[in-house]
């Protein structure tokens, strides 16, 4: 009889125990908040050009400060395609420039309606670079008439750039073969001798130019003057800028080009908190970022252009409140 009451209760037990969840395969409490972090991607650009480089360096460093958000940094489309991933949900932050992320607030030019983005920071500066070989017979940009050349992938800041150049000098994208790879393959097509001239855009010195300056003489087309001072009366969001003797082996006089600012810029619905908390992060590391790449060697958050990408309200508090001035 005991023996019978005795297994009673253990079978009462047992059950009790499966019913209340103290079993080891009971169900989990749901109402105990979810300590797994946020996932966010940050949209960069191909591999082979400072947008990966900078971008995989932001995205470490907020991961490292905020153990509530982990972000990634993602290969993308760069300075033209990035706001796009904001539209489609695919990316909360993105790596774009002053000019890409005006149109896309705007909803002009390939942004076929507004794109809510918001501004965090400025980033690296970004200059178009024709190079090719120093033995090649191409010597202007007019020369390129009829050659094989790289402009980087379709969509991409640095092809519409170089579709929006050709014209100063009478060309069209229809009197050059074009090809849209990314800036590393670029590389690897004109080491082949599959194309003339390897077009990257961004902020020197790039690993894709550097690399083959290593082992090859190479040339940097400069841009004339008088048509550097038209293209920018054309597209204010440009510069006139250089890129320095010796930014590349063997390149051992300035080099004219155009340039523009890079920025980081989020999804505009981000909470006030979050951003905030973003910005903080990448300000707390930033001499961590100004040793990945030496194009961020002087970043500072000053003087961002609030004007023509407006910052998020995140953001502009944390510059407030560090009597950071932006224009």
């Amino acid at each position: 009889m005991k023996k019978k009451l005795l297994c009673c209760v253990l079978v009462a037990v047992l059950a009790i125990s499966l019913l209340t969840g103290c079993g080891s395969s009971g169900p989990k409490d749901q109402t105990k908040p979810s300590t797994q972090p946020k996932v966010y991607s940050l949209a960069s650009a191909s591999l082979g050009g400072t947008y990966y480089i900078v971008g995989t360096g932001v995205a470490d460093v907020i991961t490292k400060a905020d153990n509530n958000l982990t972000v990634n940094s993602v290969t993308a489309q760069g300075s033209a395609g990035n706001p796009l991933l904001i539209k489609s949900g695919e990316a909360e932050l993105v790596m774009t420039n002053y000019l890409s992320g005006s149109k896309a607030i705007k909803g002009e030019g390939n942004y076929e309606e507004p794109i809510k983005l918001a501004g965090i920071c400025p980033l690296q500066y970004s200059i178009i670079q024709f190079f090719t070989f120093a033995n090649s017979n191409i010597n202007s940009i007019a020369d390129l008439k009829g050659k094989n050349v790289a402009i980087g992938p379709a969509g991409g800041g640095g092809a519409l750039l170089v579709e929006s150049l050709l014209p100063y000098w009478g060309l069209s994208l229809n009197d050059i073969n074009v090809s849209y790879i990314s800036y590393a393959d670029g590389t690897d097509a004109l080491k082949d001798g599959k194309v003339d001239m390897n077009v990257p855009h961004g902020a020197p010195p790039l690993e894709t130019v550097s690399s083959i300056a290593e082992t090859n003489a190479i040339k940097i087309i400069s841009m004339e003057d008088d048509i550097v001072d038209k293209v920018i009366a054309d597209y204010p969001s440009y510069s006139k800028t250089k890129i320095k003797a010796g930014t590349y082996k063997g390149v051992d006089q300035d080099v004219t080009s155009v340039g523009i600012q890079d920025i980081l810029v989020c999804n505009a619905d981000l909470s006030e908190d979050e951003v905030y908390e973003i910005t903080k992060a990448i300000w707390e590391g930033i001499e961590g970022l100004r040793q990945i790449h030496p194009s961020l060697a002087e970043m500072t958050f000053e003087g961002y252009k609030d004007s023509v990408v407006p910052l998020h309200p995140g953001a502009k508090r944390f510059y407030d409140e560090k009597g950071i001035k932006y224009e």
